[in-house]
């Protein structure tokens, strides 16, 4: 998508590192205009991306950090095609074959899950997201200047998961198409899918804190419609912490584990309710489905949402289930049972 575009790229990632950054800085040098709207950490590769993409004559902006981060995965080519998805553009998340095949032509490349949405002749969401882009554009700073960073490539303890499927290609009608900028809005917008699901609601996230209010609402929502009879299942893609571990135990939702032994590591953000897929940026956390730059993808689209659950339910087949464990807390085998979200003072 980025090496056929024809006049314009709009970017606006959380982190692009050098297996991308080369992509950007070649179309721009070619007369593309790029705009590339990053998050304000120098690490991962933005600082050098910022240096190469600008020397190649392509603008970078930075959002502020403070309370938020711009964590939002949403580009914009041409004006036309829009592509929200969950991994950032760099190797971890999006290993490239060196032949440019797609799976299952090519060998299976270690790598992160990751779950993506590209929407082409589809008018109104190409200016909501051309309108959401420039709104964030234009509160942007030019990054400080500083001197490039290179990173060190590290594998971050991620697997090749298989079978690898070929991307779905389908026709669409656009009003079953609706994106959703900010990670409040995306929060809201999962949750009232989840509380209408009547069949299945799937869903995957790196993580969930069950201490953020926005989450615990999430998975209260869940909880409810596992009680009314809905398939609703939580993956997550690691292993959470104890404390985050034992809120979600309590909950009642059937939670399981992504491991790289056994497939890779999960860093999509996502949903399956009954028919609608959603890709989402946004993890489930205080910031991820608060104040942070965020965007998803809402497909009203059942062969999307089954091409999405086939993913789900062999990742969950090859996933662990988590067992409860109480660290470091004398006498713990003593403590009361309560409920999840008691806090007793």
């Amino acid at each position: 998508m980025l090496r056929r575009a024809s006049w314009s790229i709009d970017a606006a990632m959380y982190e692009v590192g050098p297996s991308y950054a080369w992509i950007l800085a070649e179309a721009a040098r070619h007369g593309v205009r790029v705009r590339l709207l990053l998050d304000d950490h120098a690490s991962g590769g933005n600082a050098s991306t910022a240096h190469e993409v600008t020397r190649a004559g392509g603008e970078c902006r930075v959002l502020e950090r403070g309370s938020t981060s711009s964590h939002w995965k949403l580009m914009i080519v041409d004006g036309a095609t829009v592509a929200v998805g969950t991994g950032n553009l760099i190797w971890r998340d999006a290993p490239r074959d060196p032949h440019r095949k797609l799976p299952p032509q090519t060998g299976a490349l270690s790598g992160t899950r990751e779950w993506w949405g590209l929407v082409s002749e589809a008018p109104r969401l190409a200016v909501d997201a051309a309108q959401a882009f420039d709104t964030a554009w234009h509160r942007a700073r030019p990054p400080l200047r500083r001197g490039p960073v290179t990173p060190g490539i590290a594998p971050g303890g991620v697997g090749a998961p298989r079978p690898q499927v070929a991307p779905l290609t389908l026709d669409v009608a656009e009003r079953r198409l609706r994106l959703v900028v900010g990670g409040l809005p995306v929060a809201l917008t999962l949750a009232g899918l989840i509380d209408r699901s009547q069949g299945r609601a799937l869903v995957i996230a790196p993580y969930a804190h069950p201490r953020a209010a926005a989450v615990r609402a999430l998975i209260a929502g869940l909880r409810g419609a596992v009680s009314r009879g809905v398939d609703a299942r939580l993956l997550l893609g690691t292993f959470p912490e104890s404390l985050e571990l034992a809120g979600l135990h309590g909950s009642g939702v059937p939670v399981r584990c992504m491991d790289p032994a056994s497939s890779t590591r999960g860093h999509a953000k996502g949903l399956v309710a009954d028919d609608v897929a959603v890709v989402a940026s946004a993890n489930w956390s205080g910031a991820g489905c608060g104040g942070n730059w965020e965007a998803a993808l809402v497909a009203r689209v059942a062969p999307a949402a089954a091409y999405f659950a086939d993913a789900w339910e062999r990742d969950w087949a090859a996933a662990e289930q988590p067992a409860p464990r109480v660290w470091g807390i004398p006498g713990a085998d003593m403590l009361r049972p309560c409920s999840p979200w008691t806090i007793h003072r």
